[in-house]
């Protein structure tokens, strides 16, 4: 557990609760604003397709999710921004960094990696399984031009990561625990929330596939906040995360690219 004067701890936070600087409307606000953020982002890269005259703008900005993602995080950071200003502490100590523990929790990121695959890979077959039948459903992917490629395995992943596990974990989970007054409640609600956005990154308007990436995320979810609730440090989360997603865009596409 991280010490109660860290301004993110569980007591900090009730502390704060009590002083009427933490309330439910930043929480609420920032529950589903990585969707909005999606929809917003996905939307722009499709109007420039759409002036290029591409016939099909929306389905030819699916693939560049990994370039256009860092538009996603710079709204929820800023968004993050605000939020916790309000609160009367700054945007880095959602991330509770301590450089004496770097290299203990990069050590941890590591071993979190085959855990949190299992849990990632387990929700693909499972919901794979019961949507399409097989366990090795679709996986959305498509070709970018080298230099896309090259960013979203080497800058994209690291901004992402940070991002993610500052919105749910460091951020939502922690003061729904608070607010809600349940540990079980905060966790439902934030992994259905994490999930959800998935359905979103990118919106491909196919229900069966939407669904399919509303499902498959929610083992994974739940176990990513019931740890960090249990260890309260989210660098070895978000290095496990960025490294996950960085590979995934190294395997699904920039491999292809290179071995064309």
């Amino acid at each position: 557990m991280q010490p109660a004067t860290d301004p993110n701890s569980y007591d900090a936070l009730h502390r704060r609760l009590h002083l009427g600087t933490l309330t439910w409307r930043g929480p609420a606000r920032m529950l589903f604003a990585r969707t909005v953020f999606a929809v917003g982002a996905q939307a722009l890269v499709a109007a420039v397709f759409a002036l290029r005259s591409s016939p099909t703008p929306w389905h030819a900005a699916e693939p560049w999710l990994p370039v256009y993602g860092t538009l996603i995080d710079a709204g929820c950071l800023a968004l993050l921004w605000r939020l916790t200003r309000r609160e009367g502490i700054r945007l880095v100590d959602l991330v509770g960094f301590e450089r004496a523990r770097l290299g203990r929790d990069t050590l941890l990121g590591f071993a979190l990696i085959p855990v949190y695959l299992a849990f990632i890979l387990g929700g693909i077959a499972a919901t794979g399984w019961l949507l399409y039948g097989t366990l090795t459903p679709p996986y959305l992917s498509g070709p970018l031009p080298l230099p896309a490629a090259l960013y979203g395995v080497l800058v994209w992943p690291f901004i992402w990561g940070l991002t993610e596990q500052m919105t749910y974990n460091g951020y939502l989970v922690p003061r729904f625990q608070v607010l809600c007054r349940s540990t079980s409640v905060a966790i439902a609600g934030v992994a259905f929330a994490w999930s959800v956005q998935h359905v979103f990154m990118p919106l491909t308007f196919d229900a069966r596939f939407m669904a399919f990436r509303l499902l498959s995320p929610v083992p994974a979810s739940v176990f990513a906040t019931l740890v960090y609730l249990r260890l309260r440090r989210l660098v070895p989360f978000a290095i496990a995360h960025a490294l996950m997603d960085g590979a995934s865009v190294l395997i699904g596409v920039l491999l292809p690219l290179l071995t064309a």
